[in-house]
């Protein structure tokens, strides 16, 4: 198993395939195995999972995690591995951590792809959800937050035991932190810097974000953007529509290496 360090931590990673990096990032406790369907991506493009800090083989290193954090990890990984130039894909709050990252790095940012991403959070229902997330990390019930996971984002059972066992073994005071973190989290007023090509993904049953997209459309102006609503699916796309959401970001990815032949494998 890889390990890298950065910032006080050692933290554990995975690569498949080779090609263009594809920089998987998972929501809160969920760990790379969020990303166990998106393995077959590696058959064209070199996909690339980290455990967060304090997420299953990641030391917890300063016994912080916020999403700056996360982000400076992420760089400090393609810097270990030598990427250049790297597609972000953030689902939910990892979402928050591409766009922190493609922000101060856009000359590393070949382009993002957001999975119910909010740029910050405005609205009753989701921040319900963070405070939830909050109070659940706070007691400590990571065995209740692995049950509604796994099952609310598999229908597989291997799958469903890989991030059950992943939520279970999360830090809480990380989680918290992190949670934390992401409820104050605000990039909307630098929207306006954001110049890489942006591609929305949204479960077309995802009612409590798709506001969210607005503020993109509102204030990233410069950035190349476009949005895709994924049908008979809520927040879940990468997890329980896996062929779809893998189609769209191979689809997304061949539209980048077609536009910057740059980007297209030696």
């Amino acid at each position: 198993m890889p390990f890298f360090s950065s910032q006080g931590a050692t933290l554990h990673y995975q690569v498949w395939g080779r090609g263009l990096p594809l920089y998987f990032i998972h929501p809160p406790s969920m760990g790379a195995a969020t990303f166990m369907e998106q393995r077959d991506l590696a058959h064209e493009f070199q996909v690339v999972l980290m455990d967060a800090r304090g997420h299953s083989f990641s030391s917890d290193g300063a016994g912080t995690l916020s999403i700056s954090e996360w982000a400076v990890d992420l760089l400090n990984l393609a810097n270990e591995r030598g990427h250049k130039k790297i597609v972000l894909c953030g689902y939910s709050s990892g979402s928050s951590v591409a766009l922190e990252f493609a922000l101060n790095w856009p000359d590393r940012t070949a382009g993002i792809i957001l999975v119910g991403a909010f740029p910050e959070v405005c609205t009753t229902l989701l921040r319900k959800e963070f405070e939830t997330g909050i109070w659940i990390a706070k007691n400590e019930w990571n065995v209740m937050l692995a049950q509604m996971l796994s099952y609310s984002n598999s229908k597989e059972a291997s799958h469903r035991e890989a991030i059950a066992e992943t939520v279970k073994g999360t830090n809480p005071s990380l989680l918290q932190s992190l949670y934390e973190s992401g409820l104050y989290f605000n990039c909307t007023w630098r929207l306006p810097q954001l110049q890489v090509p942006t591609l929305l993904v949204y479960g077309s049953r995802d009612w409590y974000v798709h506001y969210y997209q607005y503020l993109f459309y509102k204030y990233a102006l410069k950035a190349p953007k476009d949005v895709v609503l994924v049908g008979s699916v809520g927040h879940q796309v990468p997890t329980l529509e896996p062929d779809a959401y893998n189609a769209v970001v191979k689809r997304c990815v061949n539209d980048l290496q077609s536009k910057d032949s740059s980007l297209l494998p030696y």
